[in-house]
């Protein structure tokens, strides 16, 4: 057979998609993933080191992680039966694809936002109904009802803080959307420990609700993949048919628990990037930007139509940021991250020393 026959055979659905990508770069400050400034503590990686070593590497790991699952309810205050925890919060969300949509089934997206939830959308053939976000950036929650008022049933998946704008939605609009939607509304999460309503308390209620969470932003362990998605548990009993067995590993298990267990290191870690965000939107509205957006999250978004410069002006002094310009309604887009407390004063240097350079300063 020939390599293009070969191709041809691949769903067309998928060949048609625009791959999700990004290329790696080698910088000092690493500011474009959302990702957590500090490691975590070489104590916990010390106890994490001797399990490992000890640990058989020949036997599976549990079928059901119920010591996770345990230290999860204790820290969400979800019962146990609506959890489940996975490879990544993105495992969770092909998961949740999977189980709630199919091929012509009607998924409402707010753009701009996390370009992963199109991709599983476009790839399962389902039917994308696009809520676009008001001209600030915020979620226009009035359209939101309207839309999946229109499309009885859909499935409707939103990013709160979202990403890459950092707004999100209030306990009051979450509740306005639940209460004319006839649909499962998936809510991801990622960001929350940083900012926003936690809707953990509007699961109860509201059996089509579903969160999705994950240990790689505010816990540190963006390199461990592991993500976890809180529903009611009968909800959850359903979809986890469908769940890869086995789906987690036992490094990746034990970490997560070893962290829930010295979780006071991480809300004191969480506090200090909160903050440092509030510091760093404060001296970014005094620079000559077209704008910047406030956030509830770890990042920051920044809109300028020097935006191919400033990159590039970064980038040579070893600063790489996030070109999110390509996104719906973001031209001229930058995102940043908050990075310690040396990388984001580097940052800033760069900055004032490309307006001035820029004779803007």
């Amino acid at each position: 057979m020939e390599l293009n026959e070969a191709i041809s055979l691949v769903n067309q659905r998928i060949r048609l998609l625009k791959k999700y990508h990004l290329e790696p770069e080698i910088v000092d400050v690493k500011l474009n993933q959302n990702e957590n400034p500090y490691d975590i503590p070489q104590e916990i990686k010390d106890d994490i080191i001797e399990f490992v070593k000890k640990r058989p590497f020949n036997r599976y790991p549990n079928f059901i992680p119920e010591e996770l699952k345990k230290k999860l309810s204790e820290y969400t205050g979800v019962p146990a039966q609506g959890i489940l925890v996975g490879n990544g919060s993105n495992e969770m969300l092909l998961l949740l694809l999977l189980s709630l949509s199919c091929e012509n089934k009607d998924v409402v997206l707010c753009q701009p936002t996390f370009t992963v939830y199109s991709l599983l959308v476009k790839g399962l053939g389902a039917i994308e109904h696009t809520v676009f976000l008001n001209k600030d950036l915020s979620f226009n929650v009035d359209r939101i009802c309207e839309t999946v008022s229109q499309y009885k049933k859909s499935l409707l998946i939103i990013c709160s803080p979202n990403n890459p704008t950092g707004s999100f939605l209030t306990k009051e609009d979450i509740k306005k959307i639940l209460n004319v939607h006839t649909g499962f509304f998936v809510l991801d999460q990622a960001y929350i420990e940083f900012g926003g309503y936690n809707a953990i308390e509007l699961l109860k209620e509201n059996p089509n609700l579903i969160i999705t969470r994950t240990f790689s932003k505010a816990f540190s362990c963006a390199g461990i993949r592991l993500g976890y998605l809180l529903g009611n548990p009968e909800v959850a009993a359903e979809i986890n048919k469908i769940k890869l067995p086995y789906n987690i590993n036992f490094f990746s298990e034990y970490t997560a628990h070893i962290l829930l267990s010295n979780v006071q290191i991480i809300h004191k870690r969480v506090k200090e990037i909160s903050n440092r965000r509030d510091s760093l939107f404060e001296f970014l509205k005094k620079m000559p930007f077209d704008n910047v957006y406030p956030s509830a999250s770890n990042f920051i978004l920044i809109r300028t139509s020097l935006k191919d410069r400033l990159f590039y002006y970064l980038k040579e002094k070893s600063i790489l940021v996030r070109d999110v310009s390509s996104y719906p309604m973001l031209e001229n887009c930058l995102r940043v991250n908050i990075g310690s407390q040396q990388e984001t004063e580097l940052f800033q240097s760069a900055i004032i020393g490309f307006f001035k350079q820029e004779k803007m300063l």
